[in-house]
């Protein structure tokens, strides 16, 4: 569970002029700053909030090489992750910014010509158990190399706020914990497999309960409730108030990660290296498929090496359910995307240890009814809100 957070503002405004490959350290350079085309200031954005700690950091730095900014500071030890903020003016208007990426203590992004002050936070916040933490960002979602299917182009720019994604996929002893008994047999059993034959509709009454019983926030509602109480049974055929559920995206309860949120994690937050599987190009590292599959099923879960961000499993092993109904890309530009408003089928993601490399590829889609929970290599992984 989430404990408190202690969050201390990592601060320095500079307005970009007409720089072109110059480079200011701290505020104690800000004169020259100003005498090579900068005007550097220390503010106290309202974005900070009242009662929440100023740190400055002396060395804080901002490049702009072309079209490219990179801000860059001195690591913080008990720092977990950092967030870049961005106004176009001094004292107010101030957004988390989630064009960029991180490397470490640097920052780097498109110039903006409507912002020119930023500062930096960072959090000593734990990150929930049995999650990682998964910085916004900007990737190209879609297939980037390889051949595949038609339904993964045409590649397009993914903007998405941060959020934590469970490390592994929930477990047969997680879900029976929750909701009373394993569904699962025949292909893997045991508390560390990954629980299978579910349906879509289940993993909505799991989520909410869940929640409840950590005292956390439920996501999702169905006919004005989010009490699994009151929704009754779960629906093994096509239910119109279960298909028209209503998701709390600012909640801090558990729910189904987007199809985007998903794909992003699978990358390791990143397009570089552009892998084919999650983590790798060599499959046998990062996967139970039928190439590796003896015996015969689901495998422990989290027993092959994590991707960049550190999740396992997010190919091969089960398929994973996402929130979206299934449809076509658009190439537009999109920010944290929910999918279509409505459709058949759900999406499920990653391939499974029935699939051959090709269906675990980390592009790859597939999609289900949601009341169907008869799949025997489907389940899902866990996502929560930064909240």
């Amino acid at each position: 569970m989430k404990v408190s957070t202690t969050s201390l503002v990592v601060m320095f405004a500079i307005c970009l002029m007409s720089l072109s490959a110059e480079k200011v350290s701290g505020l104690a350079h800000s004169a020259q700053g100003a005498q090579s085309g900068l005007r550097g200031q220390a503010l106290v954005p309202a974005a900070a909030g009242e009662g929440r700690p100023d740190r400055l950091i002396d060395d804080l730095s901002i490049t702009e090489e072309g079209s490219v900014i990179t801000l860059s500071w001195t690591a913080v030890p008990e720092a977990l992750y950092y967030i870049v903020y961005s106004s176009d003016l001094p004292d107010l208007g101030f957004a988390e910014d989630t064009s960029g990426s991180f490397a470490g203590e640097t920052w780097t992004a498109p110039v903006s010509g409507s912002h020119c002050f930023y500062y930096v936070t960072y959090s000593s916040s734990e990150v929930p158990a049995g999650f990682v933490y998964v910085p916004g960002g900007t990737f190209t979602m879609g297939r980037t190399t390889g051949s595949g299917d038609s339904d993964e182009l045409p590649t397009h720019s993914v903007t998405l706020s941060p959020f934590y994604i469970g490390i592994c996929e929930v477990t047969q002893a997680e879900y029976a914990a929750i909701m009373g008994s394993n569904p699962a047999h025949d292909y893997g059993v045991g508390d560390n497999y990954p629980v299978y034959f579910i349906s879509w509709y289940s993993i909505l009454k799991y989520c909410n309960l869940r929640s409840l019983a950590e005292g956390l926030t439920p996501v999702y509602s169905i006919s004005g409730s989010s009490n699994p109480v009151d929704w009754g049974d779960v629906p093994t055929d096509n239910n119109t108030a279960w298909d028209s559920v209503i998701c709390d995206w600012n909640a801090n309860g558990y729910r189904l990660p987007t199809e985007a949120e998903w794909e992003y994690a699978a990358r390791g937050a990143t397009n570089t290296p552009d892998y084919l599987y999650s983590g790798s190009d060599d499959i046998n590292a990062v996967a139970w498929y039928s190439g590796n599959n003896d015996p015969y099923g689901a495998k422990t879960v989290g027993t092959k090496a994590p991707n960049g961000i550190g999740t396992c499993d997010m190919s091969g092993n089960v398929y994973e359910w996402c929130w979206d109904w299934g449809g076509e890309y658009s190439s537009a530009p999109q920010t944290n995307p929910t999918g279509p408003d409505g459709g058949s089928y759900r999406v499920l993601r990653g391939g499974s240890w029935n699939n051959s490399p090709y269906g675990c590829r980390l592009a790859g889609r597939f999609a289900y009814y949601p009341y169907s929970g008869n799949h025997y290599s489907a389940g899902f992984r866990l996502c929560r809100a930064m909240n």
